[in-house]
């Protein structure tokens, strides 16, 4: 299928496995790019990314996550794509996930970047922000994790 699309199409192709499928991929070398959704536990980080290295070692190819994030959810930093979890609205869990994730990442110079989940067209208000424990960052602590690690990467000359 990836030669057809090949046929018509002259872009980067990737396809984006679910977390912890990296290494059950056996084609990872008929796309351009491996990626992944990040929905690691917070304290698992290091693991999963020592895991997936030797996928990116083993087919040479360019890494990034096509999805991480986190909900801003009690509990959530440990599970953080489980979207039944219960439990009330803890901003801190969300900005313990994405320290544990941009700390483990930033020493792995194979992995590209992150496309985080999740942003919906339509925003709650700032004011509201503190009862949301769903995924989006707008108006929360974790906003500003974000933004302090893309500038300071910028500043940076990454």
């Amino acid at each position: 299928m990836i030669a057809e699309v090949r046929k018509v199409y002259t872009g980067l192709i990737t396809y984006n496995c679910d977390k912890y499928q990296e290494d059950n991929v056996g084609w990872w070398d008929a796309l351009d790019i491996i990626s992944s959704s990040g929905y690691y536990p917070a304290n698992d980080w290091e693991n999963q990314l020592n895991r997936i290295e030797k996928v990116v070692q083993t087919y040479g190819k360019p890494f990034f996550f096509m999805e991480a994030g986190c909900p801003s959810r009690s509990g959530s930093a440990a599970i953080p794509n489980d979207w039944t979890l219960a439990g009330t609205a803890d901003q801190d869990e969300q900005v313990k996930f994405y320290k544990a994730m941009f700390s483990a990442c930033d020493s792995r110079e194979w992995i590209g970047g992150f496309m985080l989940w999740d942003w919906p067209a339509k925003l709650y208000s700032r004011d509201e922000a503190a009862a949301d424990d769903g995924y989006c960052v707008y108006g929360k602590k974790a906003e500003s994790v974000i933004f302090d690690y893309y500038t300071s990467k910028t500043r940076n000359g990454e």
